[in-house]
This record gives structure tokens, C-alpha cells and sequence, in this order.
């Protein structure tokens, strides 16, 4: 299980300045498929400071989601970490 990309990436405003909600297409490799997968994920600022990253998968798939979830989430704190989120 690999995460290739995340594409379509867009944010939804929010009034709320520490909690930002985006919306995406995961590009995941599962046993050498390819998968679209449309995710909807929240990168939310700890007040005593810390990141959560919370994922949710839109439609159903056949295969085992905690692992999905759990790649997904290191892609995108890599993708926070270095400023490539809008």
C-alpha cells in the first residue's frame, strides 16, 4: 500500500483560523492497482501546540481502511510540514 498523490486538492473556508478543512482525490496503490479514492481531511492546530490530522474516506471501498487512513495521514503532515497545502 503506497500513496502516489493527492489531486483536485481544494480548501474549504472556514472561519475558524486553526482548524482547516480540505477536500481531495487520493491516488493510492493497493497490490499494484491504482485507486482514485475522494477523501475529505482536517488539519486542526493544538492549542498547547501539536497537529491533528483526521481523514475521512467519502465512498466505500474493498479493502482494509485503517491502513489507508494511517498512510494518508503521514502524506499529508509531510505535505504540511513543507508548505504544500493551500
Amino acid at each position: 500500500m503506497k500513496v502516489i498523490d493527492l489531486t483536485n486538492l481544494r480548501r474549504k473556508d472556514a472561519p475558524v483560523l486553526y482548524r482547516k478543512v480540505y477536500y481531495a482525490d487520493a491516488i493510492v496503490e493497493v497490490m499494484a492497482d491504482s485507486l482514485s479514492l475522494p477523501i475529505e481531511f482536517v488539519v486542526e492546530h493544538k492549542p498547547l501546540g501539536g497537529v491533528e490530522i483526521r481523514v475521512t474516506l467519502i465512498d466505500d471501498i474493498d479493502y482494509p481502511i485503517l491502513p489507508i487512513i494511517n498512510h494518508l495521514k503521514l502524506h499529508i503532515s509531510e505535505l504540511q510540514s513543507n508548505g504544500a497545502l493551500p
